[in-house]
């Protein structure tokens, strides 16, 4: 394993990238809040499921636990358990650390592609809508919930930390029921658009044409 100093310098990195993001999610968010098109809607289905919703936060408890171990590195190693690869620790923490960036890249691509259409999954509002099937929206339906998977794939092969594996797959677990449940009320909301649409992309990953 790579010391506690490069390891912290990862992390930092995949902070500052992440921070940034967030940074540009909120101000975008606050300015589309007060456009025309940002009307509520009722016509999109108003039931929820508790899975998604704890799925979700435990992603951003996750992310947390992650972020403290820039200041904890010693505490946490010296009583959570590690994933253990013995001489491989060190180019497994390297393709972590690729991971993290990709999804961190992903995720600002995804926004900027959704622009004033996106909404947050758990805050209980919905807006007009537009099928957006364009730059990466055009290959995958749910490219935001792939840059987490990175994120977090990349922090577990970075960190090695098993309650943190735990975590995440709770947390997947809840994200793609959270991506099942959109399906539906995008369906239900396009009709036969959304279906072709479905038909020519994957939900996490680009379908191979044959």
């Amino acid at each position: 394993m790579f010391n506690a100093w490069i390891i912290r310098i990862f992390l930092i990195v995949i902070f500052i990238i992440f921070g940034y993001n967030l940074v540009f999610i909120i101000s975008t968010k606050t300015k589309n809040n007060q456009k025309k098109n940002n009307d509520s809607l009722n016509e999109l289905s108003k039931r929820k499921t508790i899975a998604p919703k704890i799925g979700i936060i435990t992603l951003n408890i996750f992310i947390v636990v992650c972020c403290l171990y820039i200041f904890f590195y010693n505490y946490f190693i010296a009583f959570i358990p590690r994933l253990s690869y013995l001489l491989f620790a060190e180019p497994i923490q390297v393709i972590g650390f690729v991971f993290a960036i990709s999804g961190n890249i992903t995720l600002n691509f995804s926004y900027r592609e959704l622009g004033i259409y996106w909404e947050y999954p758990i805050d209980g509002k919905k807006k007009k809508q537009k099928l957006v099937k364009t730059g990466i929206y055009s290959k995958i339906r749910h490219p935001i919930y792939l840059s987490f998977y990175l994120i977090c794939g990349g922090m577990i092969l970075i960190l090695l930390d098993i309650i943190l594996l735990i975590l995440c797959i709770i947390g997947s677990i809840g994200l793609y029921l959270q991506a099942l449940e959109e399906e539906k009320e995008l369906n239900a909301y396009f009709g036969k658009d959304y279906e072709e649409y479905m038909k020519d992309t994957g939900r996490f990953f680009a379908k191979i044409k044959k």
